[in-house]
Parts: structure tokens; C-alpha cells; sequence
């Protein structure tokens, strides 16, 4: 699947860091919490919200505008929380101008790229749907009452 697929050692580096912080916070805090999403939260959105979703994240203050705090957008909906939106913020319908442009490898983009030429598109949008649903499950998991 992705065996072709290059990253830089930074990346790598990085990726590996958040595993294993994610792993131990997983086993300590995360019984019953799909592993799916935790992950693709590591990967692509703990750096600038933190470890915990509070905003806090070792690359926020580099940002133009603070991270949210992941752990509030369903106090902030009224209580609710809008699964809908999310998705597509995720994958690049809704906009974040605190995320810049939408080519940023964070977002949609990245979880339809394959590492195999001849892979099938519509395999490739069907992982993508159930990674980012995966990673929606999460942020709703982490919800503050």
C-alpha cells in the first residue's frame, strides 16, 4: 500500500515520537477509545493541539492564530457535537484560516494519497472516508462536559 511512499527523517522522527506518546497515554487513559483515530490524531493535529486537544500543541505558537481546543467544540455547538462539520473540515470542505491553504498535507489531501501508481481510486477514497471517520470518533471522544 504505502511501501513507496518517501518521508523525510524529520517526519519519520516525529511520527515515532507521537506513537509512542499516544501509546502511553492510550494505555493509560484511552480503554475502549478506537486506535484509529488516536493515531491519525497523533499524526495530523496533537503537534498544534496538544497532546491532551487543549490548543496547546509544542507547534501552536508558531501559528498565526491559536489552535482550538478540541475538547470544547461541543460545548461551543450548544452541547452538541457536529460530526458533519468536522468530517469536512477534515477533508477540506470547511475552511480554517488558522490551517492556511488547503494543500497542507495535514488535511484531506493526505489521506488520498497512495503509495502504489495503479492503486484504485475509489479504494483509496473509501480508506480515506474511514480514517477521517476514524479521527472524527476520536475528537468526539475527547468532548468536555
Amino acid at each position: 500500500m504505502l511501501t513507496h511512499m518517501r518521508h523525510s527523517p524529520t517526519f519519520i522522527a516525529t511520527a515515532l515520537s507521537l506513537a509512542m506518546i499516544g501509546s502511553h497515554a492510550f494505555s493509560q487513559e484511552g480503554e475502549g477509545e478506537d486506535p484509529i483515530g488516536l493515531t491519525e490524531y497523533e499524526l495530523a493535529c496533537m503537534s498544534c493541539h496538544g497532546l491532551d486537544g487543549k490548543g496547546d500543541g509544542p507547534k501552536a505558537r508558531t501559528l498565526s492564530a491559536m489552535p482550538a481546543d478540541l475538547t470544547q467544540i461541543a460545548a461551543r455547538n450548544g452541547g452538541d457535537f457536529p460530526a458533519r462539520a468536522i468530517y469536512d473540515m477534515i477533508d477540506g470542505r470547511g475552511v480554517i484560516p488558522a490551517h492556511g491553504k488547503r494543500d497542507m498535507p495535514v488535511w484531506g489531501d493526505r489521506y488520498r494519497k497512495t503509495g502504489d501508481p495503479g492503486e484504485d481510486p475509489a479504494e483509496v477514497d473509501k480508506r480515506a472516508r474511514a480514517l477521517i471517520d476514524a479521527l472524527v470518533g476520536y475528537l468526539e471522544s475527547i468532548q468536555q462536559k
